[in-house]
C-alpha cells in the first residue's frame, strides 16, 4: 500500500480541490449511494479562504491528490443555517456527557475523497491528522453535520471513524445528523 501524505493545502491545490467537490454534489451525482456533499454555489470563494487560512489538509498518494478535509477551528455565527443551530443549541446538545456549550470544539467538512482512492484508508488519515492537530491544541471535540439522505458518509463516520451522532434536525436548509467525538 502506498504512503498517504497530509499536508496543508495551498493555493495551488484550489482547482482539484474545487473540481473534487463539484464532482461530488448531490445534484452532480448520478448515484448518490456513493456519498454526496451539499451543493454551494460559492464553494470556490470559501476553500480559497480556508486555504489562506490553513483549514484545509490535503491528502496524497504518489505525488497525486486523493482528497481533502476542512477543519474550522475558528467557528463564525454567520456560517451556514446549521453551523448556526448547532452554535444555538450548544447547551443542549450533549457528547460523552457533556454540553457542547463546555467544551472548546472545532467543525469539519467537506471531506471528500477522490472516487480512485476510495477504500484505501485516505478519509481515516486525514481524520486521524486533523483529531491530532486539535489534541495539540487543546481542543474537546470535533464536530460534523451529514445529510440525512447521506447514509454512506454516515455510515464511515460512525463505523469507520468512531464518531457518534449527537442529534438530528430538520432546517430549512435540509435534514442533517449532527454528529461528534471527543477528541
Amino acid at each position: 500500500m502506498q504512503k498517504i501524505e497530509i499536508t496543508q493545502a495551498t493555493p495551488q491545490d484550489l482547482d482539484w480541490i474545487v473540481a473534487l467537490y463539484q464532482a461530488n454534489t448531490k445534484q452532480q451525482l448520478q448515484q448518490p449511494v456513493q456519498g454526496f456533499v451539499q451543493d454551494n454555489p460559492h464553494f470556490e470563494q470559501l476553500a480559497q479562504k480556508w486555504i489562506e487560512s490553513s483549514s484545509i489538509y490535503k491528502a496524497e498518494i504518489g505525488q497525486q491528490p486523493a482528497g481533502f478535509l476542512v477543519l474550522q477551528q475558528m467557528l463564525s455565527m454567520n456560517g451556514p443555517e446549521i453551523i448556526q443551530y448547532i452554535h444555538q443549541q450548544a447547551d443542549i446538545l450533549v457528547l460523552n456527557e457533556r454540553h457542547l456549550a463546555d467544551m472548546r470544539y472545532a467543525t469539519y467538512g467537506p471531506i471528500l475523497v477522490h472516487h480512485d482512492y476510495r477504500g484505501m484508508g485516505v478519509a481515516k488519515r486525514l481524520y486521524e491528522q486533523a483529531i491530532q492537530d486539535l489534541k495539540q491544541q487543546s481542543f474537546d471535540a470535533l464536530i460534523a453535520f451529514i445529510d440525512l439522505e447521506n447514509s454512506t458518509s454516515l455510515k464511515v463516520h460512525i463505523d469507520g471513524l468512531g464518531m457518534r451522532i449527537i442529534d438530528k434536525v430538520v432546517l430549512a436548509s435540509g435534514q442533517f445528523y449532527i454528529i461528534g467525538q471527543v477528541v
